[in-house]
């Protein structure tokens, strides 16, 4: 759990914010890096500010700031409620100064444990290094209240900062995040209305709010464009300017009690038995719902079984209007997407990949289904996103083409940079050992031989392909993070 605290080191007063325990260890590699500086937010200007580095003493580690007063962003929901609005804005216009690299979204939301309140009214926001150091040694628990809490499903990316401060405003009127809990999540993220907890907030502002977390992704695409997340909070920040936040500040234990009072009244109650009856429906089909589909899919199975093998034997492929250069590239792009179904198509017989493809297909959806995230990483997609760090647990796997050559009438040679989480040999895998915190990446130039043949149908097909030759070409070690942010 993060605490902030006055300590001296080496002679020094400094303000402390502690995580892990003495027994915690950073990772080296986060250290080896230059600092990034916090961006601080006044009502004057917008300057950088530092944090000294990382030290530790019997009580735990400390991530070390100058002499200052600082408080978690938590306390906008009771001590300084009066001035939610005001430092949120203050958090919108220091991300979208800080620009993206400073951003660094690797969840899509800003994580709360970044963002502090200075001197009761200021912001300080950390740099993306200091937050991961703080992010390996945080709980899941605490890495969800800071993140997982804020996602909602089907948001449309440039939006979700937006969102994300909306929702910190919810949480400063109410004291609580609007999609943190389990039933509001599986009910379709209809958060309980701000009248309940806070009537008395001037209607333009709670409007604008309720507008904001209940919006649709056709108005949520008008208003993000194809602006980054980080750039469109300037929207936000203009249209918040003139709001009026009339709430009081209050002890967290007023803000309790407030709670109580509500959620003990007779139409908050029959407003949360329909949310609860939603959420264990949908619970009820993401626990049992496989196997009633398993059933069910047998059944169709069977009585479809012949008029479906009969189609899929005299159909024509998808590739029919493809040249060999062609399906070599669909079938590939197939085996990108982990498409077993038709990374056949325009052969004879199955590619040489097939298996594989069908065994991670499996993984995949099997690991969507029971724990909620997508677990393989799309090589081309991560290597035109400059090869960032991945969820962990997660690896990254795919194809990308080199070059396609007929070497002979009909005789396809590809040349394909192979990227997987496992070596082609034991020798290999032994020489490059899994390291913690980190995924491996192979990298194999592949060889891929294809030999096509015009059929009596009019197209082409493949009779015949194989992997040819593999070189080693690279090994990566991909940092990772811990935040499991799947959807619910």
């Amino acid at each position: 759990m993060i605490e902030i605290l006055d300590r001296n080191f080496g002679g020094e007063d400094l303000t402390a914010i502690r995580f892990g325990s003495e027994k915690y260890e950073v990772p080296i590699h986060l250290m080896q890096k230059e600092r990034e500086d916090c961006i601080l937010v006044t009502d004057e200007e917008i300057v950088k500010y530092p944090w000294l580095g990382v030290a530790k003493d019997t009580t735990g580690q400390y991530l070390l700031l100058p002499k200052c007063s600082i408080e978690p962003i938590w306390t906008i929901g009771d001590k300084y409620r009066s001035k939610a609005l005001e430092i949120v804005r203050k958090i919108a216009l220091g991300i979208n100064q800080g620009g993206k690299d400073f951003a660094a979204l690797s969840v899509g939301v800003m994580p709360l444990y970044r963002i502090y309140i200075k001197d009761g009214k200021d912001v300080l926001i950390l740099p993306p290094d200091a937050e991961s150091i703080l992010s390996v040694s945080l709980s899941r628990d605490e890495l969800d209240a800071s993140t997982k809490s804020l996602l909602k499903a089907d948001t449309e990316k440039g939006f979700y900062l937006i969102l994300e401060m909306a929702e910190l405003l919810y949480y400063g009127a109410t004291g609580s995040l609007p999609f943190e809990s389990e039933e509001v999540r599986r009910s379709g993220y209809k958060e309980i209305p701000l009248e309940f907890y806070a009537s008395e907030l001037d209607e333009k502002c709670s409007s604008f709010i309720s507008s904001l977390l209940s919006m649709g992704s056709r108005k949520e695409r008008k208003i993000a464009g194809n602006r980054r997340s980080d750039e469109n909070l300037g929207w936000f920040i203009e249209e918040t300017k003139n709001l009026t936040w009339n709430l009081e500040d209050r002890t967290r234990e007023e803000t309790e009690s407030n709670r109580d009072r509500v959620e003990k009244d007779e139409s908050f109650q029959k407003l949360w038995k329909e949310k609860s009856h939603k959420a264990k429906v949908r619970r009820f089909w993401i626990e049992k719902g496989g196997v009633i589909l398993i059933s069910l899919l047998v059944v169709l199975f069977l009585s479809y079984f012949v008029g479906n093998w009969l189609y899929e034997t005299f159909r024509a492929p998808h590739t029919k209007d493809l040249d060999p250069e062609g399906v070599i590239l669909h079938m590939l792009d197939c085996q990108n997407n982990l498409d077993s179904a038709y990374i056949d198509e325009g052969f004879k017989d199955d590619p040489a990949q097939y298996s594989e493809v069908l065994n991670l297909y499996v993984t995949k959806t099997t690991r969507a289904t029971y724990e909620n995230i997508d677990a393989i990483v799309s090589a081309p997609e991560w290597v035109e996103n400059g090869m960032p760090a991945i969820l962990q647990g997660t690896f990254i796997y795919g194809v990308i083409p080199q070059s396609i050559t007929e070497t002979e009438d009909g005789k396809y040679e590809a040349i394909i940079d192979w990227y997987t989480p496992f070596a082609f040999t034991d020798d290999v895998e032994e020489e490059n050992p899994e390291m913690e915190n980190m995924a491996r990446v192979f990298v194999y130039s592949v060889t891929q031989d294809f030999d096509f043949q015009w059929n009596k149908r009019g197209w082409w097909v493949c009779i015949n392909n194989e992997i040819s030759d593999y070189t080693l070409s690279d090994v990566f070690y991909v940092d990772t993070y811990t935040s499991l942010l799947g959807q619910n």
